[in-house]
């Protein structure tokens, strides 16, 4: 039975005393009552009975006792709920030094030998209560000092989101919305508080990679080409960059790299699914979800809480994680997804970890920033700025060759077949260029021109090089009707030391406008301009044939925008009437089947279907255009009945072979021009 002597109204620190002997616990007593609180037991199991019930300050536990001794009893004691965290001071009588050991290890604060010395215990204790009593003024201090940075860190990775999203004139208060629906999830998956905290932080920069992304292309209202679609995935590798090296969050590089992962594995960048995309990730990717189906944008409200719960059900299992998203629809269901943000605008003082905090995703942000603004985000390339500073120092380090590249039928590749096929050509520019990027510095310096400087070329080796860029270029041509009108004009000038960048860019574009007005898709050095003029000149007239016999080159049918057609058409007809030859213009369309609703991108698909159906099967004596989103104009030069027929069935044959989604169908029409002429004449 315990016994317990207050001395005094003084609050003092209490002393749990555990000795098996009547004589030694009245030995302590004596030396410890005038200045502690104190609770005398003699064995472990009434030690452990009345720490379950009363807080204590200090435990004397004997080392050797009946029943259960003091090793046992202490590891007991670290097993309850209160008191668990009790100092332990062990009183033996032995000199066994692996006791001693043995209990230290295990988490005693000292050991107290017996017989005791008053005046030796009195200030063992005295120390061992002072230390523990900073310790724990020391842990409350850090604790509060915790909780501030934690606000404050909060705030700060908000007031970064608010930043980015201040970007995307759409997703204002975006990232703070899925950062809560993130943290009920992971409440709702009984996840401790100190995870719930981190995977708000994390959701918060989930979207930081958008700072990379241009702002015409973030918030272009209409629809996204393949390019600009690209480039907006591209916000998550750049998040994950910038984020990879911040320590203070866990993990939190794996929000902003993976939340566009699909559970399927149809998601980008890395196409990874199921449990290989990281948890944290499929946590955000249903709260990213959610919010944009949640929000208002330019083109539509926010959609209804029925049409969103189908929404997010029908991805069940391939967009989103079967088991988190049942979750998620439970807490729709219970209305637990109404938020009440309110937006603080108090200044804060930002102090400790927090400022470094800050200060590392600034820099990072920076660096990611800088490092986008050097480089042409279609093609990758160097921009102008960078790309010129680079070939001035190299230039003054060693002379080499610097090549002017220019993308010719530019503008005709845009008014024919869209800015996309335009932007696809000047991709493949870039990519040809890459290939040689060996010793050599490159960049884009205008809308179709291109800068490339051989470092310590001399006029053979860059002959070599340039070469082997305009065979590649050549060799995506093939079979690829995007490129079909697009080629390379290159004027170049190799420098010397005393050259300046000026002087040397200025000879390689004189060289580059000799190119292009000696018919285009070809090289020209400066220096066979030196050598003499008119006729002499390297560009003589075998070589503007063979220029003109390649540019204008072609199998098949012959196809071209619809202006050339037009002449092309008239002149065909005057050949009709004066030498009294066939001619048949066929119009094919496309029509959906039994009104079938398609978009625009099935269409263009059909289209390309159909194209590349007519000009594997018309001959070289007939001439294609592309009349409009759904039609082409084909002329059949001197065909008869049965090659009419022959030609409009493999035609036919070749679409449905390559275009199977069924939504659209081909018909033709066919007008003879001869008869139709012969009706006019007679009129």
């Amino acid at each position: 039975m315990a016994v317990v002597k207050v001395q005094g109204e003084k609050r003092m620190k209490c002393i749990l005393v555990v000795d098996d002997s009547t004589t030694n616990l009245k030995f302590v007593e004596n030396v410890l009552m005038d200045e502690y609180k104190l609770a005398l037991v003699k064995s472990g199991q009434l030690a452990l009975k009345y720490l379950s019930k009363n807080p204590v300050d200090l435990v004397l536990l004997d080392l050797h006792m009946p029943e259960m001794d003091g090793f046992e009893t202490f590891e007991k004691i670290r097993q309850l709920e209160m008191n668990q965290d009790v100092p332990v001071v062990f009183l033996t009588a032995d000199v066994d030094v692996d006791s001693e050991i043995k209990g230290l290890k295990m988490g005693a604060k000292d050991f107290i030998r017996k017989p005791f010395v008053p005046e030796v215990m009195l200030n063992r204790i005295r120390s061992i209560l002072q230390l523990e009593e900073l310790n724990k003024s020391l842990e409350h201090k850090v604790e509060e000092k915790t909780a501030q940075i934690e606000r404050l860190s909060f705030e700060i990775i908000a007031t970064i989101a608010s930043m980015i999203e201040a970007k995307d004139s759409y997703t204002k208060g975006h990232s703070v919305r899925v950062a809560e629906y993130s943290a009920l999830v992971a409440k709702a998956l009984g996840w401790q508080e100190e995870e719930v905290k981190n995977i708000k932080y994390i959701a918060l920069l989930h979207d930081i990679g958008k700072v990379g992304i241009p702002d015409n292309v973030l918030n272009k209202p209409g629809k996204l080409t393949e390019i600009e679609f690209n480039i907006i995935k591209s916000h998550t590798t750049i998040g994950g960059d910038i984020l990879k090296d911040i320590e203070t969050i866990a993990g939190v590089d794996e929000g902003a790299k993976y939340h566009h992962e699909r559970y399927d594995g149809k998601g980008y960048p890395c196409g990874i699914s199921g449990k290989e995309i990281p948890t944290v990730a499929r946590i955000i990717c249903i709260a990213d979800a959610y919010d944009a189906m949640n929000s208002k944008r330019i083109y539509r409200n926010n959609l209804s809480k029925d049409v969103i719960r189908k929404e997010l059900i029908a991805g069940r299992g391939t967009q989103f994680d079967p088991d988190f998203l049942d979750i998620f629809v439970q807490l729709l269901d219970d209305g637990k997804l109404q938020l009440n943000i309110e937006e603080k605008g108090q200044e804060k003082t930002i102090s400790g970890e927090s400022s470094m905090l800050l200060s590392q995703i600034i820099k990072n942000i920076e660096e990611e920033s800088q490092k986008n603004e050097e480089y042409d985000y279609l093609t990758g390339l160097l921009n102008r700025k960078i790309g010129e500073n680079k070939i001035v120092q190299a230039m003054k380090e060693q002379p080499g060759c610097l090549a002017f590249v220019d993308l010719d039928n530019l503008k005709r590749t845009n008014d024919t077949m869209g800015h996309l096929a335009g932007d696809y050509a000047l991709l493949n520019v870039g990519e040809v260029l890459s290939e040689y990027k060996n010793n050599a510095i490159i960049a884009r310096v205008g809308g179709d021109e291109f800068l490339y400087y051989m470092i310590g070329a001399n006029k053979e080796e860059a002959t070599d090089i340039i070469e082997g860029i305009i065979r590649s270029f050549e060799g995506r041509k093939e079979n690829n009707a995007y490129l079909s009108v697009s080629s390379l004009s290159i004027g170049l000038c190799i420098s010397t030391p005393k050259d300046s960048y000026g002087d040397v860019l200025q000879k390689a574009d004189k060289a580059l406008y000799h190119m292009k007005q000696s018919g285009k898709a070809g090289y020209y050095f400066y220096t066979n301009m030196l050598n003499g003029s008119g006729h002499k000149s390297s560009i003589d007239l075998d070589r503007l044939v063979n220029n003109l016999e390649k540019q204008g080159a072609y199998t098949g049918s012959l196809s071209v925008e619809y202006r050339e057609f037009a002449k092309i058409y008239d002149f065909i007809r005057h050949l009709v009437e004066r030498y009294d030859h066939n001619m048949q213009l066929i119009m094919f369309t496309l029509e959906p089947v039994k009104e079938e609703k398609f978009d625009i991108d099935e269409q263009e698909n059909a289209m390309n279907c159909m194209e590349n159906a007519i000009k594997a099967s018309l001959r070289t004596v007939d001439v294609s255009t592309r009349f409009s989103s759904k039609q082409f104009l084909v002329v059949l030069l001197n065909a008869q009945k049965e090659d009419i027929d022959m030609i409009t069935n493999r035609i036919f044959d070749k679409f449905y072979k390559t275009y199977d989604s069924k939504l659209i169908e081909m018909n033709y029409d066919i007008a003879d021009l001869l008869k139709i002429n012969q009706m006019k004449t007679e009129k």
